[in-house]
Parts: structure tokens; C-alpha cells; sequence
């Protein structure tokens, strides 16, 4: 890996971790608080899609967008977060669809905080209605909020519209005018079954150490759904554009909501030694019946080992 993606995963896990930091001079002469030591990677993939404009034929094309994760871990922590979106440079149509994730848990709490780009289409039509919409200067997002208990969920939904057509290489602006704006919304309280996961981030690094294809039960939207492996495969040695990943596997998956009975199936190969291990590789699903995305690993950094001085 080269040195500058080292340096890319330091400056990304400082720029999380730095809020948690105190003040040096606040605390000069008082007794050292405890270090936590931080583990943090970072993952780059391309996007490619597949829109059906007709019933009878695909068409494609490569390098419409780009995603990125993020994991820290420290004992007794974890973070995880998903940016994905087009690239309107890129993508057909300028198409701008982007959304982002992260799930902090520590102890038995999580906090959640999602957006992404609100967007309804069922058809091709209807998207490229959408599209002179946001020309017109309306730029809706869906904001989430949410906080996990052991036995305890409660999250806030609003709509916040932009002044600008932002991409996913904005997110910091629109993260700030998520958490500025108060705008009400709706909110959902829900009790929880010992063992529910906080999202669906923690459910698929939990289905991804454990093989055995047992249903796992995780919270989003106020609402409870479940994670299941339905099938997989090894994988001797996994290789994507000449690069060798080591073992894998191919796994399918089923996301069932117990709220309405909806399930979303998805593929994903992931590693299972090595530095790879628990890395998603390949991920492929299918939004809408018209659309088809498969994520491709292009860059991971190596990991980086970050110390908190917190006063715990």
C-alpha cells in the first residue's frame, strides 16, 4: 500500500476521534486519564450499475460512483460508517444519489445518525422526472437519528431540503445542516429482544464472524428487521483485477422486515484470513427492479493505531 493512503486513514481517524480528545492545557498537572487504544481502517470501492430501461435488455456501465468504509474499534467500542453515491460526473444523466451511515456503539449503547438523497422512483421514468425536480432547486434528504439501548430503541426521521445539489463529497456541509436544523419529524420508540443489533452495519460484521446462518435481528428506522445468510461458498483464492485477496467466501443474504414482510436479498464476498479477513470484497444487490449495483474493492488502507486519552 502506498504512503499516502497511510496517511489518508490517519488523517480520517484523527478528524473522528479529535472531539473525544481534551483539552491538554485544560488538564496540565492533573493526574493522566486512562489511554484507549484505537484500531481504524479504512475501505475504498468503485461502483457499477446496471439500469434496464426496457424489459428485454441491460445496460451498463462502470465507475458511476465510488464508496467508502469505515471501521475504528478500541475495546468495549466500535464505529462503523457507509458512504456511497454516484459521482453526477460520472453517472448517466448526472444522476446525484448518495446516502451515509454510521453506528457508534460503546458499552451497551449505540447512536446512529443516517442520510441520504430522498428518492421514491419506481421506474426510469420517474427518475428522470425526479432529476428536473432537483434542477427546479429542491434538494430533499432524509435524516435519521436514532439512539439503541439494550432494550430500547428510539429514533427521530425528518426531511431537510438544501440550498444546494450537494454530492457525496459534501457530506461534512450536509452533516452540519442535519444537526442544525430542528425541524420536528417523526419519531418511533421501540422495545427490543436481548441481542438485537444496533444496524445493519454491526449485523453484517457479526454475520461475517459468524458462519452459521443463524438469523440476526437488528433495528433501523424504528423498525426490526433480520439478517440471514441463505448461501455461500469458499473461495481458494479471491482475485480482482489481477490482485490476490487470499480465501473467501460468496455468500448470498435476506433481509426480511418483521414490520411488513419486505425482503431484500444481496450477495457479498468477504475475506476470512489474513488482513482481509471480515473485508467485504464484492457486494452486489438490486434496489429496484430497473437498477443493479455491485460495489468493487479498489483500495484498502492499512491500520492505523490511534490513542484517546479519555478520563474513564
Amino acid at each position: 500500500m502506498t504512503r499516502t493512503w497511510r496517511l489518508t486513514a490517519a488523517t480520517v481517524a484523527i478528524a473522528v476521534v479529535s472531539p473525544l480528545l481534551p483539552d491538554v492545557q485544560a488538564n496540565a498537572g492533573a493526574t493522566p486519564p486512562a489511554v484507549t487504544e484505537f484500531v481504524v481502517e479504512r475501505l475504498h470501492y468503485s461502483i457499477a450499475a446496471r439500469i434496464r430501461p426496457l424489459l428485454v435488455f441491460w445496460l451498463s456501465r462502470s465507475g458511476v460512483g465510488d464508496a467508502v468504509v469505515t471501521r475504528r474499534t478500541a475495546p468495549g467500542e466500535a464505529s462503523y460508517s457507509l458512504l456511497i453515491g454516484s459521482d453526477p460526473e460520472r453517472a448517466p444523466r448526472r444522476i446525484n444519489r448518495w446516502g451515509y451511515i454510521q453506528e457508534e456503539i460503546s458499552g451497551a449503547e449505540a447512536h446512529l445518525i443516517g442520510l441520504m438523497t430522498e428518492s421514491q422512483e419506481e421506474t426510469v421514468e420517474q427518475a428522470q422526472e425526479n432529476l428536473k425536480t432537483q434542477a427546479a432547486g429542491r434538494h430533499p434528504f432524509k435524516v435519521i437519528r436514532a439512539t439503541v439501548s439494550s432494550d430500547r430503541a428510539s429514533s427521530l426521521v425528518t426531511t431537510m431540503t438544501a440550498p444546494e445539489d450537494y454530492t457525496f463529497r459534501e457530506l461534512e456541509t450536509v452533516l452540519r445542516l442535519a444537526v442544525r436544523d430542528d425541524m420536528g419529524g417523526r419519531s418511533r420508540v421501540l422495545q427490543l429482544q436481548p441481542g438485537t443489533r444496533p444496524g445493519l452495519l454491526t449485523a453484517l460484521a457479526d454475520a461475517m464472524h459468524d458462519s452459521s446462518r443463524s438469523p440476526i435481528r437488528y433495528v433501523y428506522d424504528g423498525r426490526l428487521y433480520e439478517l440471514r445468510q441463505t448461501r455461500l461458498r469458499h473461495i481458494p483464492d479471491m482475485r480482482i483485477g489481477g490482485e490476490s485477496y487470499g480465501p473467501a467466501v460468496a455468500a448470498d443474504f435476506m433481509i426480511s422486515s418483521t414490520h411488513d414482510g419486505t425482503r431484500t436479498p444481496f450477495s457479498m464476498t468477504y475475506g476470512t484470513e489474513g488482513r482481509f479477513a471480515q473485508v467485504p470484497l464484492k457486494v452486489s444487490y438490486q434496489p429496484r427492479w430497473w437498477m443493479q449495483v455491485e460495489l468493487t474493492i479498489e483500495e484498502a488502507t492499512d491500520r492505523s493505531y490511534l490513542s484517546d486519552r479519555t478520563g474513564r
